[in-house]
């Protein structure tokens, strides 16, 4: 089962591209997709390799690709606007460096990790992101199953522990009853 702690966003799907199973994809690590192993997307809570089939260029940053298993557009349609991942040790020496700390993290990254902050206790698991605004946004599932909103912000932040996928934090007073 491939953890979290092993892999690292590299882009997103765009959309189908033709009727054969090709998709659209943005890049953003600068990538040789013939020199990765494989791409990781997350399937109803489960991080799945495919093989890259095929590839082509398409401008600076997104290319036109085909994964084994992805023969048609209903398929290829499933991934629209999905993020996908690689193994980080296939990520390439220029952009390791961006996640080696803390700093080089995308929020992303941290979904899966439970919230415990250092006033309220247990939050709850972060279960997705939310950046359709400026401020980026944590989507907290708490253990009632309720889904709450915390900023994604160094200030809140104490400190990530990627051993055991908790986050600490120290939350202002009142901010997670905005969310009721």
């Amino acid at each position: 089962m491939i953890k979290l702690s092993e892999i690292a966003e590299a882009g997103h799907f765009n959309k189908a591209h033709g009727i054969k199973g090709e998709m659209s994809a943005t890049l953003d690590l600068d990538l040789d997709l013939d020199e990765i192993k494989c791409i990781i997307i997350p399937i109803e809570g489960i991080f799945v390799p495919f093989f890259v089939k095929s590839w082509r260029p398409r401008t600076a940053d997104t290319c036109l690709l085909s994964l084994e298993g992805i023969d048609n557009e209903v398929r290829a349609q499933e991934f629209n606007n999905m993020p996908f991942y690689i193994l980080r040790s296939d990520i390439p020496e220029d952009d390791e460096d961006e996640y080696d700390d803390e700093e080089g993290f995308y929020a992303s990254d941290l979904i899966g990790y439970k919230v415990h902050d250092l006033n309220l206790g247990d939050i709850g698991m972060i279960s997705g992101i939310n950046d359709a605004t400026e401020n980026v946004l944590f989507l907290i599932t708490t253990p009632a199953g309720e889904e709450i909103f915390v900023p994604v912000a160094d200030e809140y932040i104490e400190s990530i522990d990627h051993d055991s996928e908790v986050i600490t934090t120290d939350l202002p007073t009142g901010l997670i009853d905005l969310n009721s």
